[in-house]
């Protein structure tokens, strides 16, 4: 059986090579040659899995190591008959890692207070629902968009996007649509953004293209630079506008859920899909032996500062979102690589979860940190 990977699929060999023959290739420029007589294909974001890259290919299984399926036709797989899975929820905890990272770095740099702001998270997927229980758990006053998912979910305040407009840090992980009821593409677009108060922060981690990118540059120049900006997906990707990274305080190249834990998740979820397709009963692999354990196993607080920077430094002893700014504008400034965005991402120095370390000697600050996501003595 040949099994064709993307190359940044992490543990494909060690995972999928006791099921057949792996073969990875680069994800951006797979084409219909190179899967025509593969039985199984996995992919991550980049690839797009459409009619024509699997017409009269002998692919059987498609498996997506991503939350997100925008970049798939499932309507085609399900015509031809072809199997499907993907990862959702796998990188959540890493998405909302990147968010808290983004908000310390706001904190330490320009002294962004946010712990008593008014927050607003646009999507309630499993992303923004992680990202919505860490704030709620740590006391925040924070409300949600997503009509689509409003109904019978719970406890959660949902509101209107005019009230997620108010809001004086917004934190964005719609999926990028063009159809239905409530399509997501320009969801924040001039009109929206006028409405956004000054001083506001925004973290957007969830696709490019949910914000009208030129008005969003316009509504920076209208608030004379009064608004706090964390952007790690972009319209037009692998080419990013880089009017728009001159003027933010953190540009990344599509990474908030590359956590090695949430890669790792997901490499595993899709695995445990194939071997259920193919009717193993008992993995080879163990999920232990998938996924990470943390490279700092614990952390002791012993000074006694603030609340606030007593988390963002916690935070950014485990992953500060500022070294993959400085990577990403370094490169660009250097220019060496035929495809710097994607270079990025392949490259991508590991990074991982907060989960992974323990919190000793926090005291007040214990329970914020539990909150936020660490383990916490």
């Amino acid at each position: 059986m040949k099994i064709i990977a993307d190359e940044n699929m992490p543990n494909a060999r060690a995972l999928f090579s006791h099921l057949g023959d792996v073969e990875l290739v680069n994800g951006r420029t797979l084409t219909h040659e190179q899967v025509k007589d593969a039985d199984i294909l996995l992919v991550r974001s980049v690839t797009k899995v459409t009619q024509d890259l699997l017409h009269g290919s002998s692919v059987r299984f498609v498996g997506s190591a991503t939350i997100g399926v925008d970049h798939i036709d499932l309507d085609y797989l399900a015509k031809v008959g072809i199997a499907f899975s993907s990862a959702p929820g796998c990188n959540a905890d890493a998405v909302a890692d990147y968010v808290f990272s983004g908000l310390s770095h706001l904190y330490m740099t320009k002294k962004f207070r946010w712990l008593n702001k008014k927050i607003g998270v646009i999507g309630y997927g499993n992303v923004g629902k992680a990202v919505y229980q860490r704030f709620a758990g740590m006391g925040c006053n924070v409300c949600v968009y997503d009509p689509l998912k409003e109904e019978g979910s719970g406890a959660a305040n949902f509101v209107a996007l005019e009230e997620i407009l108010t809001c004086e840090v917004i934190s964005l992980h719609a999926p990028l649509t063009t159809s239905g009821d409530y399509p997501t593409k320009g969801m924040l677009g001039a009109k929206e953004l006028s409405q956004l108060v000054p001083g506001v922060a925004i973290i957007s981690a969830g696709r490019g293209g949910v914000i009208d990118e030129d008005a969003l540059i316009e509504r920076h120049k209208a608030l004379h630079g009064d608004i706090h900006l964390v952007l790690d997906v972009w319209d037009g990707e692998p080419l990013i506008n880089q009017a728009l990274v001159s003027i933010v305080d953190i540009a990344t190249p599509h990474i908030a859920g590359y956590s090695k834990q949430g890669r790792e998740k997901g490499s595993w979820m899709v695995y445990l899909a194939l071997c259920e397709y193919l009717k193993q009963d008992f993995p080879a692999v163990s999920q232990r032996d998938a996924i990470s354990a943390g490279w700092f196993s614990s952390l002791d607080v012993g000074a006694q500062l603030p609340q606030e920077e007593i988390l963002a430094r916690c935070i950014q002893a485990i992953y500060d979102v500022a070294r993959d700014d400085v990577r990403l504008r370094y490169k660009y400034r250097e220019n060496r690589e035929h495809n710097v965005f994607d270079w990025l991402r392949k490259h991508y120095v590991e990074r991982d979860e907060f989960h992974t370390c323990l919190i000793e000697g926090a005291d007040d600050a214990s329970r914020l940190l539990g909150a936020v996501g660490f383990s916490v003595k």
